[in-house]
């Protein structure tokens, strides 16, 4: 009976990882990258701060590409709480319990989530894609022989560290990201995690993200519940005005 106990609690054996060209899954996570150009879902989001959780049910997401995005919550009656949007240029919040629209630049996302995650980053992360700033960086992929891979893109002080799901056999389907963390001389700025991926106008689309900043002790979780995959979006949809009755979800 001990024998049997002791192997029970054995620990298991840990994964080989071997340095692989990445030059190949680079090219396809390129791929991917340009399959996408914008996202309209509906979602609910879960936000976990200082151990203290709030979850609203409905929350429309827009994302163009790298370039925009916009996610906004909504009550019970349809009227809008609190959003925040990106215009390819400047940061615009209408926080709840305010009818006017703050414009921060850059600094409005950290005020938010935490340090090191900008803008078109959050994008990809939307959309469960790479990051065009990331591509760039000079790359280390290490693999293991059922296809579980680590993607290292190191540049200067920065390390984007990507965990993939890569088919040995490339006729078996097209990698798939599984998480992605952010750090800066060592220390962890940002974390995200892509579950549930679906096929959706041929671009696989996770509908659970996962983001945490260590930095904030925050997770935000958003769970995609109706989602248009690259369908056309309006330019309207980017911009953010003083009136709280503004509903528009595009």
């Amino acid at each position: 009976m001990i024998p049997l106990l002791f192997a029970c609690y054995q620990k298991k054996p840990e994964i080989t990882l071997t340095a692989v060209p990445p030059t190949p899954l680079l090219q396809a996570l390129e791929r991917q990258r340009h399959a996408f150009v914008g996202l309209k879902a509906v979602a609910s989001a879960t936000l976990i701060k200082n151990g203290r959780r709030r979850t609203l049910d409905d929350v429309g997401v827009v994302v163009d590409d790298q370039r925009r995005f916009r996610i906004e919550a909504y009550g019970p009656l349809g009227q809008s709480i609190m959003a925040v949007v990106w215009d390819g240029q400047d940061i615009l919040l209408r926080l709840p319990e305010k009818n006017t629209v703050e414009h921060t630049g850059p600094a409005g996302l950290e005020q938010l989530m935490g340090q090191g995650l900008e803008p078109s980053e959050l994008c990809a992360i939307l959309s469960g894609n790479i990051p065009d700033s990331g591509m760039a960086a000079s790359p280390v992929l290490l693999c293991g022989e059922t296809g579980d891979c680590i993607l290292k893109l190191n540049s200067g002080s920065v390390l984007r560290t990507f965990r993939v799901s890569y088919p040995l056999d490339k006729t078996a389907g097209e990698p798939r990201i599984r998480s992605y963390e952010l750090s800066r001389s060592g220390s962890v700025l940002f974390k995200a995690r892509f579950d549930h991926v679906e096929e959706i106008s041929h671009y696989p689309l996770p509908t659970e993200i996962t983001i945490e900043s260590p930095g904030k002790n925050l997770q935000l979780i958003l769970n995609y519940r109706e989602s248009n995959v690259n369908a056309p979006i309006d330019d309207e949809a980017f911009s953010l005005t003083d009136d709280a009755e503004d509903t528009n979800r595009q």
